[in-house]
């Protein structure tokens, strides 16, 4: 295999993660939390009376500590509000206020802005062929990732003795 295509694999992945795609400070809130608050707001897939924030990191492929913090940042902002369920002590309602609405719209408006200047210089068919391979190499990345850990893990029972 040709060692310089690793290598601008590895430089490109990293320099999408190292471009970290920002909302306007005013806003005050990071990506992760734009997301959530959509995810809150029901205009995620990942909504509805039955919902779960288990289901919102699953789906987020954030840690559930991750969006707990996100959750409290949030809180602290006053931009949800979070009620514990009177029939069911262990539910949490997760809201959306009327500030966080407002920053909710503000970040949609803006993103929407950003996505429609991107396609519209990238080519939609461009766009298509990008979202299906950046797809595809994230589903190998976690499937290499995966056997990765299970090999791993397995080595070290063996080292242990465990085996």
């Amino acid at each position: 295999m040709d060692s310089n295509l690793k290598e601008q694999l590895v430089r490109a992945v990293f320099r999408f993660r190292r471009m970290n795609m920002e909302l306007p400070p005013e806003l005050e809130i990071r990506m992760g939390e734009f997301f959530l608050m959509k995810q809150i707001s029901g205009d995620g897939p990942c909504h509805g009376p039955d919902s779960r924030l288990a289901d919102v990191h699953h789906h987020l492929h954030m840690t559930r500590p991750a969006v707990s913090q996100m959750l409290n940042a949030l809180e602290k902002k006053e931009l949800i509000h979070r009620e514990i369920d009177r029939n069911d002590r262990r539910k949490i309602s997760v809201t959306l206020t009327e500030k966080g609405r407002s920053t909710l719209d503000q970040a949609m408006s803006y993103m929407d802005g950003t996505m429609i200047k991107t396609i519209s210089r990238f080519g939609e068919d461009n766009t298509r062929q990008l979202i299906a391979l950046l797809t595809l190499l994230a589903d190998v990345l976690e499937k290499v990732s995966h056997e990765n850990g299970d090999a791993l893990s397995a080595n070290n029972k063996g080292e242990n003795g465990l085996d």
